[in-house]
């Protein structure tokens, strides 16, 4: 077949260089690697359909170029400026959905005086330090409160939330049972009552039961809201009365209809139907809920958040300072790398951001590759330019080429028909998601430290989301959309313990990295880097666009592109009756 071996899974490859170790110590298998030779990267749809029945069942491929293929990185370093984005690592997983630590705050300190007649507790003592009662209460509401932890014996899971590192003894998870008990059961019992039955309709209707001012009042979004004339109203005290309610009117429909399926953000205030969001929800979920405008604010969000436009000087700065705070100036391993990363994701470290040039549309800022409509710089001979702009494997090209279906598009797509840049430093990262439409992504790496990828291969997709929502069920419960937002992450040692087949692949930098439809993967920066990404679609993916046009109708979600249209216009072309 002329495809060069798949090294990395014939030879087996030194882990330091391809494979990966969680910090659970689990070993993550690598992905192939092909060397294609100058007469096989001639065509670059032509060598994945080759490799695609030996590589397609990893969900991800890495391609070393021939050595004779270096395309220049055009943009110039020294002006070159692109947009940023926060990344806070450490809620990339264990961040809380159920309650977040200023409600819970608020809340249980007035359930406390006002049901229990209780003064508030400065602080409760787990094992020598404080313990933190809002991440205890939000990890046991993640495995379904404090009844079915103790009937399913999720005591373990709930210490490794709280104390990632440490092994938990038969007394630890005793110990933390009883302080449960003590300090929250009580609270637990007192919110599920809040959210069930008539408590339900707190986050739907409003009473005009009035408080005085110099009453002590309830804190949390659902009990209480201001009236028309700026007075303070009590929310679902004991019965609901039709006629007193205040009306709520939703912010997709704007009906104040129906309005015992309104749910409140427990940040703004504004209500939705719960059959009016995308996608909709079947019921109110239990604990806080927050919009969609919320989730992504600055204010107590996570995931990316706009930050500021800077030059590759200033990030390189930031980059090397980041690096020099956590390992010094001394050289470090991959592993060492990996293993502080996935502490951070799991909470054990504390808050940590790091800055990322994520989605930088080269229709704006440039791209690395050379384009026929841009100035040659006088550092590029002429045949070189010409050369590598022309080239199949150049990323602005490979969408267009001969055997693409996208060639059938004539509009241009940021992300997908044209490539986006990624400006990366030491732990940024792409979390858990398949691409648009489920379509192939090619990524290459123009310079600076590798990437890890993990994945997960397209036929384990519905293994990979089953996993998801087990271990991560209030998350989902609050957003059954969540792997279409990019902001999750899972420590791949997790779903290789609960069978789900995970790969990884470490990508260098002048190295292609290939992800196949329905593929899930996600990975983070070992470094100050640079790469280039974006979509492809051969024929094969045929199938798979159809499975990603049925997810955005299920899910509400606006489609990137019509995938009949797309058939028709193909089948129009080749002439199919």
């Amino acid at each position: 077949m002329g495809k060069g071996k798949p090294r990395a899974v014939e030879k087996g490859v030194l882990r330091q260089n391809l494979g990966a170790l969680s910090s659970s110590g689990v070993n993550i298998p690598s992905g192939p690697v092909y060397y294609p030779t100058e007469e096989d990267f001639k065509d670059p749809l032509e060598f994945i359909c080759k490799i695609r029945p030996e590589a397609e069942p990893y969900g991800i491929c890495r391609i070393v170029p021939p050595s004779s293929w270096k395309p220049p990185f055009v943009l110039d370093l020294n002006s070159f400026t692109f947009p940023t984005k926060s990344q806070a690592i450490h809620q990339l997983q264990a961040r809380p959905a159920s309650c977040d630590s200023k409600t819970f705050e608020l809340e249980y300190n007035s359930f406390l005086e006002e049901h229990c007649g209780k003064k508030v507790r400065k602080r409760v003592v787990f094992e020598g330090e404080d313990l933190d009662l809002c991440k205890l209460f939000n990890a046991v509401k993640r495995y379904g409160g404090f009844d079915k932890v103790v009937k399913k014996k999720k005591w373990g899971e709930v210490f490794r939330i709280l104390r990632p590192n440490v092994k938990a003894s038969e007394c630890a998870k005793h110990v933390l049972s009883q302080l449960y008990r003590e300090h929250l059961y009580d609270y637990e019992t007192y919110n599920n009552r809040l959210h069930k039955g008539k408590g339900k309709s707190c986050k739907k209707r409003y009473l005009g039961e009035r408080k005085s001012e110099n009453q002590r009042e309830s804190c949390g979004s659902k009990k209480r809201r201001r009236n028309n004339a700026g007075e303070k109203v009590r929310v679902c005290e004991a019965e609901e009365e039709e006629d007193e309610g205040v009306g709520q009117i939703c912010e997709q429909c704007k009906s104040g209809l129906h309005g015992d399926v309104m749910l409140l953000c427990d940040r703004c205030n504004k209500g939705w139907h719960i059959y009016c969001l995308s996608p909709p929800l079947k019921q109110v979920p239990p604990g806080n809920w927050y919009c969609f405008g919320c989730l992504n604010s600055n204010k107590d969000s996570f995931g990316f958040i706009p930050g500021k436009q800077l030059s590759l000087e200033a990030f390189r700065r930031v980059a090397d300072r980041a690096k020099k705070k956590w390992f010094g100036s001394g050289p470090i391993s991959r592993v060492q790398v990996e293993k502080k990363f996935w502490q951070i994701v799991e909470g054990s470290v504390g808050a940590v951001e790091v800055m990322y040039g994520s989605d930088v549309d080269t229709s704006v800022y440039g791209s690395g590759f050379p384009r026929t409509f841009d100035q040659r710089p006088e550092s590029i001979e002429p045949t070189v330019w010409d050369e590598y702009c022309s080239s199949p494997w150049n990323l602005n090209n490979l969408p267009k080429l001969e055997g693409s279906m996208l060639r059938k598009v004539h509009h241009n797509i940021a992300g997908v028909m044209v490539p986006w840049l990624y400006v990366g430093m030491l732990f940024s990262a792409f979390c858990w998601h398949y691409e648009d439409h489920c379509f192939y992504s090619m990524n290459y790496l123009h310079w600076g430290e590798p990437k890890c990828w993990y994945s997960v291969p397209g036929s384990a997709c519905n293994a990979f989301e089953k996993v998801m929502r087990k271990t991560l069920p209030d998350l989902f419960d609050a957003q059954p959309d969540l792997l279409f937002q990019l902001v999750t992450m899972l420590n791949p040692s997790v779903l290789q313990a609960n069978g789900v087949p995970v790969y990884n692949v470490v990508q260098e930098p002048g190295n292609f990295v290939i992800t196949f439809p329905r593929s899930f993967h996600g990975g983070f920066n070992f470094g100050l880097n640079c790469a280039e990404a974006v979509n492809f679609a051969p024929a094969d993916w045929i199938p798979h666009g159809g499975f990603g046009a049925e997810l955005y109708r299920l899910y509400r979600k606006p489609a990137i592109l019509s995938h009949e249209e797309l058939l028709y216009v193909v089948a129009k072309v080749v002439g199919l009756p």
